[in-house]
């Protein structure tokens, strides 16, 4: 029998299913902290650590942590994402070629929507505070990127690079948001938990594709 394709790898029936718990535990998570902001329960937790965060700021920190910010926006992951696009029709992978500026556009649209339908304010009083877009995109956008760097047939050890380094960039696109006074504490934490449930959403979706 000829060898599988690149293009017919799929997650095991088992990781398939914890992928899948996973998902699930992460949006009854995302919900939960809805109903907790749209209560105003985290209100005194995030005054006391923003409070916190600004006594302890170092102004030195502020053009990096900028960066850092702007590094998590559309204008740099959508490029990269189509790029990857490119890179995976070049290598046969049809599907998720096609897939990725798709998601790329219901990330956006889902976001900006969960946004206005909360109406949770920022510090500064503007609204569309909860969850944060950039911890939101820059989760979803690692989460996914390793997803591909698998299937693509990545060694290992580029793997768990890779999952090293994206674990840094969420944590400092997270950290960034609060150092420049964009977010709340709750903000930045809701969009984590909803960046990894929608991107394990997309992750099973992709995977649904040689089955």
């Amino acid at each position: 029998m000829p060898a599988p394709t690149q293009a017919g790898r799929a997650l095991d029936p088992r990781l398939r299913r914890a992928v899948s718990v996973a998902a699930a535990v992460a949006l009854v998570l995302f919900l939960a902290a809805v109903w907790a902001v749209r209560a105003d329960t985290f209100v005194d937790l995030d005054r006391a650590a923003r409070a916190a965060i600004r006594h302890g700021r170092n102004r030195a920190f502020d053009r990096p942590m900028w960066l850092v910010s702007v590094l998590a926006t559309g204008w740099v992951l959508i490029p990269i994402a189509l790029a990857a696009s490119v890179m995976l029709w070049r290598r046969g992978q049809r599907f998720v070629a096609r897939a990725l500026p798709l998601i790329a556009v219901a990330s956006t649209v889902l976001l900006a929507l969960t946004k206005w339908v909360i109406g949770k304010p920022r510090p500064s009083l503007r609204g569309y505070g909860f969850p944060s877009g950039h911890v939101f995109g820059v989760t979803v956008f690692v989460i996914v990127g390793l997803y591909i760097l698998w299937l693509a047939g990545a060694p290992r050890r580029w793997r768990y690079a890779a999952s090293g380094a994206g674990v840094v960039f969420i944590a400092a696109v997270a950290w960034s948001r609060l150092h420049v006074g964009a977010h709340w504490p709750s903000d930045v934490l809701g969009g984590a938990v909803y960046g990894v449930a929608f991107a394990l959403l997309i992750v099973l979706y992709l995977d649904a594709r040689p089955r």
